[in-house]
Order: C-alpha cells, then structure tokens, then sequence
C-alpha cells in the first residue's frame, strides 16, 4: 500500500489514524513529531512511525495530510519540498483549493476532506473534493466517504461538521430533561442516542421523502409528538441554528 503522511497530529488526526486502523487499513502512515504525546501514542498503539520533521513525512509519502491549524496551513505548506507524483490531502477547514495551490508547486494533485470525530466510531460522513480514488478509499475505512465536484458544495457541507458538534449538546439538553426518578440517568443516555440514531438511518433509508415529511406523517393531530413539535415551532426553537449556520456559511466564505 502507498504510505500517507500527517502533517500536524492533533485531535483530527489521532481519530482518524484510530478509525481507519481499527477499519482494517494496513498502509504506512508517518507522523510528523511536533505533537509528542499523540505522535507516540500512535506510534505505539496504531502502527505508525514517527518522522523527525515535517520535511521528512514528505519524503517518504505518497500521499501528504495537512492537519496544521488553518493560521498554519499555508506557512508550513509553503516551507516544504513535494513532487509531482503526490497527492496533499488538506483536512483544514476554510481553506480553499487556490489558497492551497498558492503554498505548493504547480501540478500538484489537492483533494479536501472533512472528516468529523465519529471516525473514531468508524462513522464519520467524509466529504471530499474533488474525487480522488485513494482518499475516498482511505476515508471508507473510518466512515463513507461523500464526493462532491464542486468546491462550492464542500464549502458549503463544511457547515455540517460544525452543526455535527452541535448535536452532542443537544443529544445532552434532551438527557438532562427526561432523567430522573421516573428515569435512570443511564437509561435516558441509551434512549435519546438510541432515537438518535433510529431516525437517523430511517431518513437515509426514506431518500423519496423528506425528514420533514417523515416527522409530519409521526407528529399528528392529537399525539404528543405533535404537542411538544407545535411549542417548539411556536417558540422559534429551529431559528438559532439556522442562524448559526448561516454565521459560519459567512466566516468560511470570507476564509476561502
């Protein structure tokens, strides 16, 4: 297997090395040293091998992962020597494809991916750009990979991996609400993430409908779905992610 490199080993890396190892990718994987701690870990627990620098994890892959903070991305793209039989694989959010080619030599192949922390979970829905068959099947073995062919829809999906955050406060909201006496804290966690995931996966099975629709056809007249769906509505509950996502569209507008 060609060998895939990781410039930057924060959080983002050390779930996806964990995802796709633990979803049977076998290929070399080099790491960069800044981030001691997760570089060893890895190295120990996840068959990776850990490169003295940056320039080194270049050298020695086909395929180079830029994982720096955006602040960092292009400085530390712009200090390293690639070839023109590379791929990068820039996992940064908001920055775009000419900001990249503006860091390295012309002809290089870019492809971004946004991979979330349910990789770890094998899980994550990586959005890719544009399709690239290594990194589509490197990001299968952690999650599904989703290609799209313009730049514009990743930029905009990108959003996405932010509200995928913000599920996890909600998911704890609806936990702290329906424990108590009548219902064990353990029990609520297995419900609401057990709901969770229920509708979920019927969404993606229901692809002729829309989950509007299918919350519709649950929230009739005189349920009590339909009550608690109706205060939520009424109260304008759905308005501040709107807003939220909204927020972010502008700031990974004015990023890329």
């Amino acid at each position: 297997m060609q060998t895939i490199g990781f410039i930057g080993v924060g959080a983002l890396a050390l779930y996806t090395i964990k995802g796709v190892r633990s979803g049977g990718y076998q290929g070399p994987i080099l790491l960069s040293p800044r981030n001691c701690k997760n570089a060893k870990h890895l190295a120990k627990n996840y068959d990776c091998e850990v490169q003295p620098d940056n320039q080194s994890v270049v050298a020695n892959s086909v395929h180079i992962v830029i994982a720096t903070r955006p602040a960092d991305c292009l400085e530390t793209l712009a200090c390293l020597e690639f070839n023109a039989n590379q791929t990068l694989i820039s996992v940064v959010a908001g920055i775009g494809i000419e900001q990249l080619r503006s860091a390295v030599p012309a002809g290089l192949d870019i492809v971004r991916a946004m991979p979330v922390s349910s990789a770890e979970a094998g899980a994550s829905p990586t959005l890719i750009y544009p399709g690239n068959a290594f990194v589509s099947e490197f990001f299968n073995c952690c999650g599904t990979s989703i290609v799209t062919d313009k730049e514009a829809y990743f930029n905009q999906g990108s959003v996405l991996a932010c509200v995928y955050c913000w599920f996890f406060s909600l998911y704890q909201e609806l936990i702290q609400a329906t424990q108590g006496p009548e219902l064990p804290a353990e029990l609520s966690v297995e419900l609401v993430m057990g709901m969770a995931k229920g509708a979920a996966e019927l969404a993606l099975a229901s692809k002729d409908i829309s989950p509007a629709e299918i919350a519709s056809g649950i929230a009739t007249e005189g349920t009590f779905s339909k009550l608690g769906l109706d205060l939520l509505e009424q109260q304008a509950a759905f308005e501040p992610w709107r807003e939220a996502c909204k927020l972010l569209q502008k700031q990974l507008a004015a990023n890329d």
